[in-house]
C-alpha cells in the first residue's frame, strides 16, 4: 500500500509544488497535510484514548488529537521552509529540544511520559510514509536541496514538536491545577 499509494501520490504532489513559481505555498501545504496525517493516523487515536483513561478523563481525546495535530503541523511547515530556503537543522533541532527539556523541568512526570510517547506516535506510517514523499518530491524539485537529508530532517522536526506540544498542554493544565488549589485555599 504504501509504494502503490502514499509514495507515489506524495512525491507527485511534492514535486508539483516544489516546481510551482509560489514556491512558498509548499509552506501551508505542508502545514495542512501535517495537521491531516496526524488526525488520520490510528496509533494517534489509540494513544488519545489511552491518555484519557489514564487522566480519569481530565485530558479529553480531542484535545490531545488536536494538540498532536497542530504540532506536527507546525513540525511540517517548519520542515518544509527549510527545504524551501535551505536552513540547517540544527537550527530547530538544537533549540527545540533545550526548549523541551526546559519545560520537561516543569512539567509533571506523566505529562513528560506522554509527551515522549506522542513523538514516537505521531511518526507514524502516515505522517511518515505520505509526508516524508512530499518532502522527497519537494527537495528534487527544487534546485540546490538533497532529499535525503531533508527528508532525514523532516522526520526529526515532526518527532520533536509533538513533544514540546504536549508539554506544554501541560504547562496549561498544571496553571489550571495551580490556580484551582489557590481558589480553595484563598491564598
Amino acid at each position: 500500500g504504501v509504494f502503490v499509494g502514499f509514495l507515489p501520490v506524495g512525491e507527485a504532489i511534492g514535486i508539483t509544488i516544489g516546481s510551482l513559481p509560489h514556491r512558498w505555498l509548499l509552506i501551508p501545504v505542508g502545514f495542512a497535510l501535517g495537521f491531516a496525517a496526524v488526525f488520520a493516523e490510528p496509533a494517534v487515536r489509540v494513544l488519545n484514548f489511552e491518555v484519557e483513561k489514564a487522566s480519569g478523563g481530565s485530558i479529553p481525546q480531542p484535545v490531545m488529537l488536536y494538540t498532536l495535530s497542530l504540532g506536527v503541523a507546525f513540525a511540517v511547515a517548519i520542515a518544509m521552509a527549510r527545504i524551501l530556503y535551505g536552513f540547517p537543522l540544527w537550527l530547530v533541532i538544537i533549540p527545540g529540544y533545550l526548549i523541551a527539556f526546559i519545560l520537561a523541568h516543569y512539567s509533571t512526570p506523566s505529562f513528560i511520559a506522554i509527551a515522549f510517547d506522542s513523538g514516537g506516535v505521531a511518526t507514524g506510517p502516515m505522517t511518515v510514509t505520505f509526508i516524508l514523499a512530499v518532502a522527497l518530491g519537494a527537495a528534487s524539485a527544487i534546485e540546490g536541496r538533497n532529499p535525503l537529508s531533508e527528508g532525514f530532517g523532516m522526520v526529526a522536526i515532526v518527532a520533536l514538536t509533538p513533544v514540546l506540544s504536549v508539554l506544554l498542554l501541560g504547562r496549561l493544565y498544571n496553571r489550571k491545577d495551580e490556580r484551582n488549589e489557590q481558589d480553595l485555599t484563598g491564598i
